[in-house]
């Protein structure tokens, strides 16, 4: 009857296991599914970060050819006002030269009309008597060279007036039409310059609309390398309790299996009507031993030696030069912002020590240190995020995007997967 009832106790616990073992499955199959959608969600978004970063670069990139043509047309528009400049000042010369032509010319033509009017509407007796009071043939012929010099000179100069006035007129027509080739030209000009100011200024826009898109395109990568950091902290543990109820459940077997064989003994003994006690010290002396075996088990006391001169407490004091500093996935420098692992490999770096910049292959650098004997400078490697060790059980790391660089957090926050040895 007891052993009915033993037996019914075990398979109420195992099925009562068997349940709570599907519903942490399922807790674990959960948080993996939702790792790898956000995966996929941040390789897409980084794909989309890469593509307005290229779109952006070529914005500016047209942007610094726009600027370099809009100085030349801005040197253009400068030259051609100074030009302009010049050229109305010479045709308000022009127009005064071209005035005072005229005025010369037109006092010219009035002194040739008081002269004719004096030697001919006076009549031919003026004339005549001039001619008659020569003295001689050579006084005559003097005074008749005289009259006709007279009306050559006249005829001459009023002929040099006249085309004065008409090359100043033609130096003033071709002066304007230059002026007004000038003014179009200006024109265009501005109008090129205020159609590049206007294209600049569009595409300046567009840079700044790329600008929120690569920000908002940033926070959600962020958000879903914070999402798959979380849902590695949730396998994590489900692996470290599946492991622990392994571990238990083997124990409970183990001391199952010991108490029946006591069991066992104990009715053999009865049995047989002997030797009951000694039976029975026997099989507690067993139980005793299974016990100890079963909790012998885990643990270790690992602590390798340091293969390099770099102190630890150097490397610690380096890394909290950049406490402050903001978390910036994917980022390599913690002076601009870095990454959990883009962190760790910069502060190492530093020391002449190389490791990958991937938080999941740092768990595999240098030699394993069990937590207990863990020291200042070792790497402290948990499910996706990893750390610098600073003693008394604190570490400095790039905890994520709300926190940036920080220091002073409990080394056992979350479930520690290794510890890591590198200097």
């Amino acid at each position: 009857m007891r052993r009915k009832r033993l037996a019914a106790a075990v398979l109420v616990i195992v099925m009562g296991m068997s349940q709570f073992s599907v519903a942490m499955a399922d807790k674990k199959s959960d948080a993996e599914q939702k790792k790898k959608e956000a995966e996929a969600n941040l390789k897409s978004k980084q794909g989309e970060i890469n593509r307005i970063e290229e779109q952006q670069e070529q914005l500016r990139s047209e942007i610094n050819e726009l600027d370099a043509e809009l100085v030349n047309v801005m040197i253009e528009l400068s030259t051609l006002e100074e030009e302009l400049a010049v050229k109305e000042d010479e045709l308000e010369q022009t127009k005064a030269d071209l005035e005072q032509a005229k005025i010369d010319e037109q006092n010219q033509y009035e002194a040739m009309k008081l002269r004719i009017r004096f030697m001919y509407e006076k009549g031919d007796t003026t004339m005549l008597t001039s001619l008659l009071e020569s003295g001689s043939i050579a006084d005559l012929l003097n005074r008749v060279e005289y009259v006709n010099e007279v009306y050559s000179y006249d005829r001459e100069l009023l002929t040099e007036y006249q085309n004065t006035k008409e090359q100043v007129a033609a130096l003033e027509q071709q002066q304007e039409e230059e002026i007004q080739a000038l003014e179009v030209k200006q024109q265009e000009y501005q109008v090129a310059k205020e159609n590049f100011e206007t294209t600049i200024a569009q595409k300046k826009d567009e840079v700044g609309d790329f600008q929120n898109k690569l920000a908002a395109a940033q926070e959600l990568a962020a958000k879903y390398q914070d999402t798959i950091n979380a849902q590695n902290t949730i396998i994590a543990q489900e692996n470290e309790r599946i492991e622990r109820e392994r571990r238990e459940r083997e124990q409970r077997e183990q001391e199952q299996r010991a108490a029946a064989a006591a069991a066992a003994a104990r009715r053999a003994s009865s049995n047989s009507g002997g030797d009951s006690t000694s039976a029975s010290d026997s099989s507690g002396g067993s139980s005793n031993g299974g016990s100890s075996d079963s909790g012998s088990g885990g643990g270790g006391n690992k602590n390798p030696g340091y293969s390099t001169g770099v102190s630890g407490s150097a490397v610690v004091n380096y890394a909290m030069n950049f406490v402050g500093n903001p978390y910036v996935w994917g980022g390599k420098d913690p002076n601009t912002g870095a990454d959990c692992s883009g962190f760790t490999s910069y502060v190492y770096a530093h020391f002449g020590i190389s490791i990958p910049s991937y938080s999941y292959s740092q768990r595999s650098v240098g030699q394993e240190v069990s937590y207990s004997n863990a020291q200042a400078g070792d790497l402290i490697c948990y499910a996706g995020h990893v750390a610098i060790y600073m003693g008394n059980g604190q570490i400095v790391h790039a905890k994520g995007t709300a926190y940036g660089i920080v220091a002073y957090d409990n080394a056992t926050y979350r479930p520690i997967i290794t510890v890591r040895r590198v200097l």
